[in-house]
């Protein structure tokens, strides 16, 4: 073969193969930009079901689980994520801990290990049924109006808030004490905190009604 041609041939098999290798690398990358989109484009699925917070049905109290937030309704229902917990609350105060959610959630699942002999879960239940707005009926029913008063911000009740503590019977007296007295004012009625063996009897009729013994 002649010299030139055998250069010739050398220079096309070295231009043959960058530009083989330049392709590879554009396909190869343009594969990872494509699986990474894919991959953001992809939303986790989070699964929706429904419960209900029971003391009788426990109507107007705010939950939140996950990113779902809102207000129980007439039926005590609520929404709550899939595997996550739910919290509840009025206001500023906080109704026990924050639980896994089930269909079916009352005051003795706001207590680790609460029974209906645990001060925490009366002491849960005696404030939800003191701040019944329409006492009487099948269910507890909290106001709104609760929500925008029952604030750290509200000095007539914060110092409450701050001292209110569910396993404790003294604290809990003092501070719900003074929180039923300002929450309530515009109720039609004087409201006074329920007492123990009252709230204890009430949610146990509810539990027995929802089928929990």
């Amino acid at each position: 073969m002649h010299p030139l041609a055998s250069r010739l041939t050398l220079v096309l098999l070295v231009l043959f193969t960058l530009t083989g290798a330049e392709c590879a690398f554009v396909a190869r990358s343009g594969s990872s930009n494509d699986d990474k989109d894919k991959n953001s484009s992809i939303g986790l699925v989070v699964g929706i079901n429904d419960g209900r917070l029971v003391d009788g049905p426990v109507q107007g109290v705010g939950y939140v689980s996950g990113a779902l937030t809102g207000i129980t309704g007439s039926d005590g229902e609520f929404r709550y994520e899939a595997g996550n917990t739910v919290r509840f609350f009025i206001g500023d105060i906080t109704l026990g801990e924050a639980v896994p959610g089930k269909p079916l959630i009352t005051p003795l699942d706001l207590v680790p290990g609460g029974t209906l002999d645990t001060p925490a879960v009366i002491n849960i239940a005696r404030l939800l049924q003191t701040l019944d707005v329409v006492p009487g009926d099948r269910r507890i029913t909290i106001p709104e109006t609760l929500h925008r008063a029952a604030v750290h911000d509200n000095v007539h009740i914060s110092a409450a808030l701050g001292s209110l503590d569910f396993s404790d019977e003294t604290a809990f007296i003092n501070a719900a004490a003074q929180l039923t007295a300002t929450l309530t004012a515009s109720y039609p009625f004087t409201a006074v905190l329920v007492d123990g063996v009252t709230a204890r009897r009430h949610l146990a009729a509810s539990l027995a009604e929802a089928g929990i013994e």
